[in-house]
């Protein structure tokens, strides 16, 4: 009886930890693109500056 407790909490345990680290992989790789995205966006108002300051 204890074996056949052991094996359906480790069906169900395995396939839930890969499901959690799968999700936790795709979200730092969202964040990870929203902050390139920001840098981005910083480096073309950086851009657009330097530009404005030399045409002056």
């Amino acid at each position: 009886m204890t074996l056949h407790k052991i094996t359906v909490l480790a069906t169900v345990a395995i396939p839930t930890a890969l499901c959690l680290w799968w999700s936790g992989l795709l979200v730092g790789q969202f964040f990870a693109q929203i902050a390139s995205l920001y840098e981005i966006q910083a480096m073309l108002k950086r851009d657009a500056v330097l530009t404005v300051l030399q045409g002056i």
